[in-house]
C-alpha cells in the first residue's frame, strides 16, 4: 500500500495544531502538476483510504464496541454505557474522520477536473464513498456536524464552518453514495478487494435504516422515504449475484467466517479491513481472549431455544442449575459465540488445547462467568499480539437483516416470503427453525422484537448494539439496568469444586458475598452505577477544544 503524503494533505478539519486549526505537511516532494496524470495516480491516492479509514475493532474507548452497550463488559467499566462519559478535549475519531474527508475532497476535485476519462471513474467513486463513510461516522455519534466538501486552505473562511442540520448532513451523505453507486463498477468487474457498486448500495442501506428508524422512534420526522431506500438498496444487493452467506465450514461456518485469514475468498464479506502477519496484525482476537469483551446475561438470554422459541416460552430450556445447562437446546450461534465452560480450545496466546474456565488461573476477566468464543483465532500468535484474518466492516448477513427490519418498520408487518429471503436465510445456515407469522402469533411473540433479536444475535459483539439501542430509543430503558452474568445461587456455580469432562475446577464464584450478587446472579455492575439522560446521552459530545476554537458557530450537543 503506497502512501501519498504530499499529494493528499493529511489534515483534520478544525483540529488543533500550527495555524490553530490545520497541520500542513511539506508539499515539496510531489506536486499537483506532476501528479494526477494517470489512472494509476488516482488508484494510488485512493489506496490511502483502505489502510487509514476503515473502522477496525476496539474494545475500549468509543469506537464501535459492544462494551458500550448492555450485552458486553470489559475488564474496566465502560463510561459510555454507564452514562459517566466526560466530554474529551480532543477526539481522534473526529480528527481522523475530517482528515479522510479532506483527502476525499482532493480526490473528487481532481477527478472532476480530469480529462483522463472513464478509467478514473472507479477511484472517483471511491472518493465519494469514503467521504460519505466518514461523514456517517461523525453523524451517528455527534448528529449534525460541519460539512466541508472543498479543499480548504488555513485562511479560508469555511474553516470556521458551523454545524449543519442533521437533515442536511444526511442529504450530503446520500448524495455522495448515489455518486459512488453511479461511478463504481459492479463486483464482478471490480478490482479484487476494492469498493464496488453493491458495497456502496449495502452501505447506503445501512445509513437509511439507521436514520429512518431514528426518525421513527425519536419522532424527529418522516421515516417512510428512508425506509423505502433501505428496502430498495438492500434488495438490490440481495438480488444481485455479488454476495452470499459463508458456508465453508458446514455447521460451524458462523464461527469460522470471522477467523478466516482473508476476506477476498469469503462470499459474505462486503467491506473488510485487511490485516497481514508481521505487517499490520489484527490484535482483536488476542485482546478479547484475555477478557476485554465479556458477554453478559443479557446477551446469553437472547439466544432462542432450537425450537425457535425464547427461553421464557420454550419447554426445551434447561435452566441454570449446572454450568452447561443453559447452553443446551439453544441456537447454535450461542456456543459458537460463547465458550461452553471447560471445553478445550486453542487461544491466540497458546499453541495447545486448554480447558476454558473463568477465573484467575485462566488469565481471564474474573468477574464474568461467560467467555467470548466468537473471534477467537485457532492460530496461536504469541509475541506479535494478533493475527492475519480480516475484520468485516460490512457483511452480507447485515444486508439481510436490514431488509427484514426496514420491511417491517415501513409496513408494520412482514410477509413470510420476505422473511424467507432475509432472516430465514441466516437461520438455515445454523439449522434453526424459520421465523414465521404463524410462529409469532401462535406463541404470543412480537414480530418487531423477534426481528431485533435476530439482528442482535447474528451481529453480537461486532459493535452494532449501541447504535441499535439509540436508534430504537430503547437505550434509556436497557442501559441503566444492572449488568449481570451467570446464575450462582442454587446452581452448580455455587459449589466449591465443579467436575466437567472428568476434570475438577475450583469455582471462582463459590461463597460469593451478597454484595456481588443480585437476585442470585453474578453482579458485574449495579444499576445504581449506570444512568442514561435522554436529553444528553443519545449523542456524544463534540471535543471541547473544537468548540473552544470556534465557539460562535460550533455549538456543543445538548447537556454536555
Amino acid at each position: 500500500m503506497i502512501k501519498i503524503t504530499s499529494i493528499i494533505i493529511a489534515v483534520a478539519i478544525l483540529a488543533p495544531g500550527c495555524k490553530k486549526f490545520l497541520d500542513l505537511q511539506p508539499q515539496s516532494e510531489i506536486t499537483d502538476p506532476t501528479f494526477w496524470q494517470t489512472a494509476n495516480d488516482f488508484r494510488l491516492a485512493a489506496n490511502w483510504f483502505y489502510e487509514n479509514t476503515l473502522d477496525d475493532p476496539h474494545y475500549d474507548g468509543t469506537n464501535n464496541n459492544d462494551n458500550m452497550s448492555d450485552i458486553a463488559i470489559g475488564t474496566e467499566i465502560n463510561t459510555v454505557s454507564s452514562g459517566t462519559y466526560v466530554a474529551p478535549e480532543q477526539d481522534g475519531y473526529w480528527d481522523d474522520s475530517y482528515k479522510a474527508i479532506r483527502n476525499a475532497n482532493k480526490l473528487i476535485q481532481e477527478g472532476a477536473g480530469s480529462s483522463i476519462g472513464n478509467d478514473i471513474k472507479p477511484f472517483l467513486g471511491e472518493g465519494y464513498f469514503y467521504r460519505a463513510y466518514n461523514y456517517f461516522r461523525l453523524f451517528r455519534m455527534f448528529g449534525g456536524v460541519p460539512i466541508i466538501n472543498d479543499v480548504l486552505q488555513p485562511t479560508d473562511a469555511a474553516v470556521y464552518s458551523g454545524r449543519a442540520a442533521r437533515e442536511v448532513v444526511l442529504d450530503s451523505i446520500l448524495n455522495d453514495l448515489n455518486n459512488a453507486i453511479a461511478n463504481l463498477p459492479v463486483k464482478s468487474s471490480a478490482e479484487k478487494g476494492r469498493i464496488c457498486k453493491e458495497a456502496a448500495q449495502a452501505f447506503k442501506a445501512r445509513v437509511c435504516l439507521f436514520e429512518g428508524t431514528w426518525r421513527k422512534f425519536h419522532a424527529t420526522g418522516s421515516s417512510d422515504a428512508l425506509l423505502d431506500m433501505a428496502i430498495t438498496e438492500s434488495n438490490n444487493v440481495i438480488t444481485s449475484p455479488a454476495y452470499s452467506l459463508y458456508k465453508g465450514k458446514g455447521d460451524a461456518s458462523y464461527r469460522y467466517l470471522f477467523i478466516d485469514q482473508t476476506s477476498q475468498d469469503n462470499p459474505e464479506s462486503i467491506i473488510a479491513k485487511k490485516y497481514r502477519t508481521n505487517i499490520n496484525v489484527n490484535g482483536w482476537a488476542y485482546g478479547v481472549s484475555w477478557g476485554n469483551l465479556n458477554p453478559t446475561k443479557a446477551a446469553a438470554d437472547m439466544y432462542l431455544c432450537n425450537d425457535g422459541l425464547p427461553i421464557d416460552k420454550s419447554p426445551l430450556f434447561k435452566g441454570y442449575d449446572s454450568c452447561r445447562s443453559e447452553f443446551r437446546n439453544r441456537d447454535p450461534r450461542m456456543t459458537q459465540s460463547l465458550i461452553l465452560p471447560a471445553i478445550k480450545i486453542i487461544r491466540p496466546q497458546y499453541d495447545a488445547y486448554r480447558p476454558q474456565w473463568p477465573g484467575v488461573d485462566n488469565n481471564r476477566n474474573v468477574n464474568s462467568g461467560y467467555m467470548l468464543y466468537k473471534f477467537i483465532s485457532e492460530m496461536p500468535t504469541p509475541g506479535d499480539g494478533g493475527g492475519a484474518f480480516d475484520w468485516n466492516v460490512l457483511r452480507y448477513a447485515e444486508v439481510l437483516l436490514i431488509y427484514a427490519e426496514a420491511r417491517y418498520e415501513r409496513n408494520g408487518s412482514i410477509s413470510d416470503g420476505d422473511l424467507d429471503v432475509s432472516i430465514n436465510v441466516l437461520r438455515d445456515r445454523v439449522n434453526m427453525p424459520h421465523l414465521t407469522n404463524a410462529l409469532v402469533a401462535g406463541n404470543g411473540l412480537d414480530m418487531r422484537n423477534e426481528i431485533r433479536r435476530e439482528r442482535s444475535v447474528e451481529l453480537a459483539f461486532e459493535g452494532f448494539r449501541w447504535d441499535d439501542l439509540r436508534r430504537w430509543a430503547t437505550a434509556e430503558t436497557l442501559l441503566p439496568k444492572s449488568v449481570l452474568s451467570i446464575k450462582v445461587t442454587g446452581t452448580e456455580w455455587a459449589k466449591q469444586v465443579i467436575t466437567l469432562d472428568g476434570a475438577s475446577y475450583n469455582s471462582y464464584f463459590y461463597n460469593a458475598p451478597a454484595s456481588q450478587l443480585e437476585n442470585g446472579y453474578k453482579l458485574l455492575q449495579p444499576g445504581a452505577q449506570r444512568t442514561f439522560d435522554v436529553n444528553k446521552n443519545y449523542l456524544l459530545p463534540i471535543p471541547t477544544k473544537q468548540v473552544a476554537l470556534n465557539p460562535d458557530k460550533l455549538k456543543q450537543n445538548p447537556g454536555w
